[in-house]
């Protein structure tokens, strides 16, 4: 039998991945419905161009994912200089197989970092999917950013309190005038629709306040009457400086971004219930997270951000229905109404930084020096909503970082001048609270107890008398894990209405719990609890959560009894009549 020789020079292999098509334009549309068109080829640069088109290109919609437009128009920006370079150079066609690590330097200014740092995150971005491209210097080059240190970006301050509640009283008249005059306004004209017999004048202050433009002879009339345009064109529909006003009083209640305000649409409002609804809005700038968010607010009166959005929706309806009528878009946006400058419309209005500061200069504010004050970044009120949540929790930054991780809230919000008192005065809780735990936990044992309801006992500063010691022992200021010598003075956290708002677990570290043999089983019972989940998580998940809990109950607190009323706890727990109950949701665990 002949065998055939197998020839393995003929055998075809597999294909090499075919290279991505080269994208010309990009096109980014962040979260916000702000749009940006980059057009690759257009970097000062042919050949770095055409490379940019090849190989970043096919990579933007990922490298840019969640980015907002301003950050996008960054990265552009960051390659001018880069391609301008090259040309300076005469390299016009070498492209990026032809940038070296000097060619980087060079592009590499003092106070540029921010836009410096697009192009080497733009380059290390390609060099990861095309290995072979760049030179093995340009290579080393891109291990760091830059060879000037970047400065340190200082938050912006929260508005002062003076300066905060004099807003806020300001545009609330504002608005609570705009609402006035627009119910009023619509009532008028409602009477002077059923008026019989009208005038020419009255039929053209009608036909102005719908919406139309006035002809000349409209004009004249209004000017012969010495009556202005804007008191007919503003008298029942929402105008630009009415929706600024909603905007400012809005922002000073609620913690999401400006912009975001601005954008919202008018089906924004979700679940009410209870006096509270929660508004959606959609996040620009929310990185690769999702950028649709939600934030529950009060629902009620005009004093309460849900109100608000209710009161716009309800003045600036009649200007969303017209628009819809002319098949547009911006129907669906919250702030839109009439815009008599120009050329009269009913559009979705222009909320910009300008018109924002000519609003601030209508209200006439003075600052606490009596300055006038003409101009704020709007960025600042929700810095201002940010420090009183902050300090109505405390400096908790678990529950103040409701929309940011902790490292953000603390960096944008809680490191900033207006809040330094308040840190010097919990450094100084946090070191007295620190010296009393060092001091170990109030035990009583059965020979201790005995002796305090005779002669009394001192807990902190406070002298308890036989009978006051009688009464906190005999089980009316039980918790799960302890007694608690002063449920209404907590030296940790209180609630609204001043009562201890320390989970049960916080007994153990709290100067004002008091230990003694009753509590013994219940003691042992959570110990054995934190040993059984020890079992089932990380060591160092485990001993961030449970640790000091554990080592205060196992060092601190169980040593100071005798053995034999550990061993009667034991028993005590091995008794399902007698188990002491933990709270459910460590039984559900």
């Amino acid at each position: 039998m002949v065998r055939t020789r197998v020839n393995f020079e003929n055998i075809q292999t597999e294909k090499e991945d075919p290279q991505p098509d080269a994208v010309i334009a990009y096109h980014h549309r962040d979260g916000a419905g702000r749009e940006l068109t980059w057009l690759l080829h257009d970097a000062g640069n042919h050949g770095l161009g055409r490379d940019l088109a090849a190989h970043l290109g096919p990579i933007m919609k990922e490298l840019f994912a969640g980015l907002a437009v301003s950050s996008v128009e960054q990265y552009r920006i960051s390659w001018i200089p880069l391609g301008k370079h090259l040309t300076a150079t005469n390299r016009l066609h070498d492209g990026l197989s032809a940038v070296s690590a000097s060619d980087i330097d060079a592009c590499d200014i003092r106070d540029q970092y921010s836009r410096f740092r697009c192009l080497i995150t733009s380059l290390r971005a390609i060099d990861a999917h095309n290995p072979n491209l760049f030179r093995p210097d340009l290579k080393t080059r891109l291990n760091f950013t830059s060879r000037h240190s970047g400065n340190a970006s200082r938050p912006r301050e929260p508005l002062t309190p003076f300066v905060a509640q004099s807003l806020k009283e300001a545009v609330d008249r504002e608005v609570e005038a705009a609402r006035d005059r627009i119910m009023s306004g619509r009532e008028q004209l409602r009477t002077l629709h059923n008026k019989p017999n009208r005038s020419r004048f009255e039929e053209a202050f009608l036909k102005i306040a719908d919406g139309h433009r006035p002809t000349q002879s409209e004009q004249d009339l209004f000017t012969y009457r010495n009556v202005s345009i804007a008191s007919a064109s503003n008298l029942s529909i929402l105008t630009l400086p009415d929706a600024l006003n909603f905007v400012i009083a809005i922002a000073l209640r609620v913690e999401m971004p400006i912009e975001c305000l601005k954008t919202l649409r008018r089906d924004c409002l979700k679940n009410p219930a209870r006096g509270y609804v929660s508004i959606e809005y959609v996040k620009g700038r929310g990185g690769v997270r999702t950028s649709i968010k939600r934030e529950r607010v009060r629902d009620g009166g005009i004093n309460t951000p849900g109100g608000l959005v209710r009161l716009v929706l309800e003045l600036s309806g009649p200007a969303a229905e017209r628009i819809a009528m002319h098949d547009r878009s911006d129907y669906d946006y919250l702030w839109v109404g009439f815009v008599a400058a120009g050329l009269p419309s009913w559009r979705r209005f222009e909320l910009s930084f300008n018109n924002f500061n000519n609003a601030i200069r209508r209200l006439d504010l003075l600052d606490e020096t009596g300055k006038p004050i003409t101009k704020l970044a709007p960025a600042r009120l929700r810095k201002t909503v940010k420090r009183d949540n902050y300090l109505r929790h405390a400096g908790h930054l678990r529950r103040f970082a409701s929309d940011h991780s902790p490292a953000v809230a603390a960096r944008h919000y809680a490191a900033v001048d207006g809040l330094r008192e308040e840190h010097s005065r919990s450094v100084e809780a946090a070191e007295t609270a620190l010296f009393d735990l060092a001091m170990g936990p109030l035990v009583l044992t059965s020979p201790k107890e005995t002796e305090a309801l005779a002669s009394g006992l001192s807990i902190g500063n406070e002298k308890l008398d036989g009978q006051s010691v009688a009464s906190m022992v005999s089980g009316n200021a039980d918790t799960f894990l302890g007694i608690c010598s002063a449920f209404w003075a907590s030296p940790i956290e209180r609630s609204d209405d001043g009562s201890c708002a320390v989970a049960f677990t916080g007994c153990l570290h709290c100067p004002n719990a008091v230990f003694t043999t009753r509590k013994l089983p219940a003691l042992m019972a959570y110990l054995a609890w934190l040993d059984e989940r020890r079992s089932v998580m990380a060591d160092t998940v485990w001993r961030e959560r449970h640790g000091p809990d554990h080592a205060r109950i196992s060092m601190q607190i169980l040593p100071k009894f005798d053995l034999g009323e550990i061993e009667q706890a034991k028993i005590t727990n091995r008794d399902t009549v007698t188990t002491p109950m933990l709270p459910p949701h460590l039984l559900r665990a």
